[in-house]
């Protein structure tokens, strides 16, 4: 098999001399099928996921939950619903930023991180702290165990560094940080592509990585999180992507979540037509409530 020529891209001239593409560290060239995949979508099953009752709408949402069962898979996550969508890594940081953290607490990085794992920490109103490296590129691990005190909500880590490829001791980093009683996220955008992730083994509480370093298409990612964690967190963003009945009302991440995907499609065709559905999610403990089952 000519692995070269699965890659369209790969086939063009530059310059008078056959693409020799080495930015795949930034983002990787798409193998024809990838293109096909996403051309076959928008030819046939173009939809709305979990809102429409039609034969399109139900093949598009199966093919997400598919979709999120291989992420699941992929880096071995306990549960399908410990998986969370997202545009890319920096949105998951992000998000945990913005839901899990507040401005009285500290967060330790490394000097290995991208500004996806250092900017958005910085914006939220954190107090951040950064543990160095040594002439190497390599972590001073010393100086990680001083930095995390009793202030301090969460460590963020590169698992591969995008500028020196250094890979971090995330097994060690993970092991210090949960015998303080601290939470650990994981950018794993560079270590995705090439190394097997196993989330479980490693019992980090959070890991992103972007599709579009691994041969996927632009604007998707994954977060995975602890279910625990993940049904803790408070909304970041909000608006149609919960259901009308609920209108401008609360609800948490994990009402969400199990509004999304405990739903069978047999039973999500019923939640548009009577409140069998929507009525076993009243209980959730989520603080939105339904005036009303129906619409």
């Amino acid at each position: 098999m000519n692995v070269r020529s699965e890659f369209p891209a790969l086939a063009q001239s530059v310059h008078g001399k056959p693409l020799v593409y080495l930015d795949s560290a930034a983002t990787s060239q798409k193998p024809r099928a990838v293109i096909d995949a996403i051309s076959h979508f928008y030819e046939r099953d173009n939809a709305n996921v979990h809102r429409g009752v039609h034969a399109l709408a139900e093949r598009a949402t199966a093919q997400l939950e598919d979709a999120r069962s291989t992420a699941q898979h992929f880096i071995n996550a306990a549960r399908p619903d410990e998986i969370v969508f997202v545009r890319g890594v920096t949105e998951a940081v992000n998000l945990v930023a913005n839901s899990f953290l507040s401005e009285r607490d500290e967060i330790v990085v490394t000097a290995l991180e991208h500004h996806s794992n250092l900017v958005p920490w910085q914006r939220s109103g954190v107090k951040v702290r950064v543990a160095g490296v040594d002439e190497r590129g390599d972590l001073r691990f010393d100086e990680l165990e001083k930095l995390i005190g009793p202030r301090t909500r969460l460590v963020a880590a590169a698992h591969v560094s995008n500028a020196l490829g250094t890979i971090n001791p995330v097994a060690r980093i993970v092991e210090l940080a949960h015998s303080r009683g601290v939470p650990v996220l994981l950018d794993g955008a560079q270590a995705a592509p090439h190394l097997a992730v196993d989330v479980q083994r490693l019992d980090c509480d959070f890991y992103a990585f972007s599709s579009h370093k691994m041969y996927g298409p632009m604007g998707i990612g994954v977060l995975y999180g602890k279910a625990a964690l993940l049904d803790a967190m408070q909304p970041w963003q909000s608006g149609a992507t919960s259901p009308p009945q609920w209108g401008w009302a609360p609800l948490s991440t994990g009402c969400a979540r199990r509004i999304e995907r405990r739903c069978s499609p047999t039973s999500r065709r019923s939640c548009s037509t009577d409140s069998s559905c929507f009525g076993r999610f009243r209980a959730c403990g989520c603080s939105a409530r339904l005036a009303s089952a129906s619409a």
